[in-house]
Order: structure tokens, then C-alpha cells, then sequence
């Protein structure tokens, strides 16, 4: 479950930095330029601001999905070590380990 969650952390991640990296080329762009962007199996002309904007709102999202793993990944590490934490001491209770 820990591994499922850092696999969709990592994916998330990766899309935001494309989304970061395209935001800063696009900011080098003249606002005259042509832009394309990938609709389906297609490239779609369309303006400068329009595909900031349109990117900027994907950012956005990827950045709630970033945190909404990450808050899921730390509470499912904080489970395992408190189960591991209860394990540790039923062990010791029964003589299993010398110490916790």
C-alpha cells in the first residue's frame, strides 16, 4: 500500500514539473507566437493565453493531487509504525526481545 501510494506520488510529481516546465516555456513566447496543444492523437492550434490558462488549471490540480498522495502516504507510514510499535511490545511482553 506505502509502495502503491510513492508509484502515485512519483506519476503526480512528474506531471507537475511538465506542467511547471511548459507554464516557463510559454512565458518565453512572444503573445503573438503559435501554439499547439495535444487533443486526443492531435495538435490544436490555440492562443498563448488560452493554453496558460488551460495549464495553469491543470497545474492547480496536480498540485491538490501532489498533496492529497503525499497526506495518504504519511498516514498510511504513520499506521505501519505504530503497528510495528505494538508488535515491538507484545514481543517483549512475552519474552520474545530483551528490549523495545
Amino acid at each position: 500500500m506505502l509502495e502503491e501510494t510513492s508509484r502515485k506520488r512519483f506519476r503526480v510529481e512528474t506531471l507537475l514539473r511538465d506542467a511547471e516546465v511548459a507554464l516557463e516555456e510559454l512565458d518565453k513566447l512572444e503573445n503573438d507566437a503559435l501554439v499547439y496543444k495535444k487533443h486526443r492523437r492531435n495538435l490544436v492550434r490555440t492562443s498563448k493565453e488560452k493554453a496558460k490558462a488551460e495549464l495553469s488549471e491543470k497545474k492547480e490540480t496536480f498540485d491538490l493531487r501532489f498533496e492529497n498522495t503525499e497526506a495518504s502516504r504519511n498516514l498510511i507510514k504513520e499506521r505501519f509504525e505504530n503497528i510495528q510499535e505494538e508488535i515491538k511490545k507484545f514481543l517483549w511482553k512475552y519474552g520474545f526481545i530483551d528490549s523495545i
